[in-house]
Formats: structure tokens, sequence, C-alpha cells
């Protein structure tokens, strides 16, 4: 057992040009205005949090089109395993010091009970019951907020592990044929564990080194577009599950998805394996510099919790039903509807407007620090 654990490193220096102070609510999909920014992590979080809006308005037909479904199936494969990978890397102050788990009540834990009960009240409202246990149990997109305080409480643990990822897919792994698997978030938090993993223990310059080469870009670029044809010829084919089983395998257990526990491993793999080689090759294409938008990828957390109250009201009021909505052109207008839906959660006025529900100020419940004499 000594084997694979070693002394604590430091934590590697950031790469030129700064990162989010990692401890503070902008280091994960939540965002705040930290001293100094790298415009890039910001432009990734900006462009990764448009493609979670589309998604979920994409979601509901994507079983009625080969051609939505594989771009669905593409953009599931990678967008929440590289979010998760951006908070691993923005979590790394969880590592050197256990002051920063001060902020995960005032940032996490408050942002969920609002929420939750948001969520709660539009199941009422549509006619559901609505059981105590409902304020507690995650809802729709909560499921995250639940899990990052898990995978930060773990960090300092991982690094004293010689072998900290290869430790957390084999976690990964075996979880998937667990009891608790039919709790989509604890097998969520589970099954994506080792992107987490992954963005904390990160060396920087690996990052900085796949956005600095010219030639990354081209062989991103590639990349993605050649996943949607592979993925729209996958989803045709009867010879293996669709490609869906195996990029959205952590979200459940092997059991629950029909796999036996040799099978689901394959497939868990390959979805990591997925999930890496497209989110390097987003991370590769993604802008580096300043722009109009990088102020936008800041506010994430507004756009992430605003949007899943919005798609969860037009479900229950039953706006994607309708033969235009499910059509070419009708699928064309809600995604650009959803693009521009994400644009104006991450404005200003709306930022304003929410902020009380989006970044309480829960500090008034911790105890004050004392200074020393």
């Amino acid at each position: 057992m000594t084997g694979i654990l070693h002394p604590p490193q430091q934590p590697p220096r950031q790469p030129p040009g700064g990162t989010a102070p990692s401890g503070s609510p902008s280091d994960t999909v939540p965002d705040a205005a930290p001293r100094q920014r790298d415009a890039y992590f910001d432009n990734v979080k900006f462009f990764l949090i448009l493609l979670v809006v589309v998604g979920h308005f994409w979601e509901v037909f994507k079983k009625d089109s080969y051609a939505v479904d594989a771009a669905y199936s593409v953009v599931y494969g990678f967008h929440m395993p590289l979010f998760v990978f951006v908070s691993g890397y923005f979590s790394r102050g969880f590592m050197r010091s256990t002051e920063k788990f001060r902020g995960v009540f005032p940032t996490l834990v408050v942002p969920f009970a609002i929420f939750n009960a948001l969520y709660a009240a539009l199941g009422y409202l549509k006619g559901d019951s609505v059981p105590l246990h409902t304020f507690f149990r995650p809802q729709f997109l909560m499921w995250f907020l639940v899990a990052l305080v898990l995978w930060r409480l773990s960090a300092p643990l991982w690094p004293h592990l010689r072998y900290p990822v290869v430790v957390a897919v084999a976690l990964s792994l075996v979880a998937g044929s667990w009891s608790f698997s039919s709790d989509t978030t604890l097998c969520r938090a589970a099954g994506l564990l080792p992107f987490f993993v992954l963005g904390l223990t990160i060396r920087p310059e690996r990052v900085h080194a796949l956005r600095s080469r010219g030639w990354t870009r081209w062989a991103g670029a590639f990349v993605l577009l050649a996943a949607l044809p592979v993925a729209y010829v996958w989803q045709r084919g009867t010879v293996v599950p669709p490609i869906e089983h195996g990029v959205r395998l952590w979200n459940r257990g092997y059991e629950y998805m029909d796999f036996t526990m040799p099978e689901g491993m394959a497939y868990r793999l390959l979805a990591m394996a997925f999930a890496v080689l497209l989110g390097a090759a987003f991370l590769a294409v993604v802008p580096r510099g300043d722009a109009w938008y990088t102020r936008l990828g800041t506010r994430t957390m507004y756009v992430y919790l605003l949007h899943g109250l919005a798609v969860k009201a037009l479900y229950n009021l039953g706006a994607f039903e309708g033969r235009f909505i499910g059509s070419p052109p009708g699928l064309v207008l809600l995604t650009v509807g959803a693009l521009a839906f994400g644009l104006l959660l991450a404005t200003t006025p709306v930022v304003r407007l929410t902020r009380r529900m989006v970044e309480p100020k829960g500090h008034g419940i911790l105890k004050q620090k004392q200074r020393a004499a």
C-alpha cells in the first residue's frame, strides 16, 4: 500500500498569463471577478456553457433524428467531463489549505437549496406531488453542485497518491457495479471523478502546450468535425449499443443499462477515452485571447442554474411539442434560440437581477475567523 502513496507535492506554478484563483467561486461553473484571470479559460467556459444549454434544448428530439442524436452524443460525450476537468483545475487550492472549504457553503450549498426549492415549486405548479425529501434530493441540474462538493472534499487526498488518475479511473469503473448506481447523482460523481482528479493534478504547462502549438488547433478541429459522421454512422448501427450508452454511461450503473460488469467497464473506458480525445480537441480550438464573450465566461454559474429552470418550465408547458419544432427548420431555429438564450442569461442585467439567488450572502452563517493576537 505504501507504494501507492508518496509525500504530497506542491501544486505546480501557473503558466504565463495567470489563472483564476483556485477556491474562489470562479474556480468551476460559478465565477466572480478575481485579481487576475486567464482569458483562455473564460473562453473555454463560455463555449462549454453554450453547449450545455443547446444540449438540453436538443434532448427531447434526439430520438426522432439520427443527425440530432449524433450531434447530441458528441456534445454530451465531452462537455460535462471537460467542465469537471476545468472544475478540478481550479480546485487546486483545496489541496493546499482547508480554509478554502469555507467557500463551499455560500457558493455551492446555499445555491443548491435555493434552486432545488425552485425546481420543487415548478413541479408543484405542474401538479406533481412534492414530498419533503424532494427539497434534499438533487433535481435536474443540481447533481453537479452536490458532486462538486464531494469532489472538493476529496481534494486533499489526491496529492498523497502516486498515481491519482489511475486510482480515480479504477474507482469509477468499480462504482458502476455498486448498489447506489441507480442514484444518478452519486453515479455521476463517481463516474466523472477521473476528470476532476485529472484537472486537479495535471501540470499547467501541459494545458498551456496544448493551446500554444499551432498544429494542435488544426488537429483539434479535424477531430471535432470527424466525430460527427462517426457518431452518425454508429447511431445507425446494430452491431454495438448506440454511442450514447458509451458516452453517458457514468450517469447510471451497468445493471441499470443491461450491461454485464465487463461490458460496462469496457464502455465506461470507451466513454472516458472519447471524452479525453474530444475534450483535448475542444481545448485546442478555443481562442486564446480576450474577446467580447470572455467576460461572459465569468458568469457561467448564472447560465447553468437559470437555464435549467427555463428548460424545465418549457417542458411543463409543452413548448417542445408540435411538428414544426421537430422539423429541420424548427431545430435550426431552436438551436439559434438556445444560443441567444444562453447569451442573455450571462448579460449584466440578468446577473444583477438574480445575484441574490446565484451568489447568495451565506457567509453570515459561518463563524468568523479569529485573528491572531
